[in-house]
């Protein structure tokens, strides 16, 4: 049997966050891609460079905290299986 864990639960913490604090990250990375975008627009040479770098950003993003996301999904999955093996019956 496990002792109960102090940490909040994840829908207690979203609950605490401001609107600020949920869409400045989509915002910065909205932005980043619209630099991209516009920065393909202006020219070539330097201009280029920049465009990929301002579309790379969001890919990036994405793939590390999606992979750190299927990780945390999995790791919750596998402590709700250990609890339901380690619960009386």
């Amino acid at each position: 049997m496990r002792p109960p864990t102090a940490s909040p639960t994840p829908s207690a913490r979203i609950a605490q966050l401001s609107t600020w604090q949920v869409f400045r990250a989509p915002l910065l990375i909205g932005l980043v891609a619209a630099a991209g975008l516009a920065f393909g627009l202006l020219g070539d040479g330097l201009w280029d460079g920049l465009c990929w770098l301002g579309l790379s950003i969001p890919i990036l993003l994405s793939l590390i905290y999606g992979a750190g996301w299927r990780a945390g999904f999995k790791s919750v999955a596998q402590g709700a299986q250990s609890e339901a093996r380690d619960a009386p019956h």
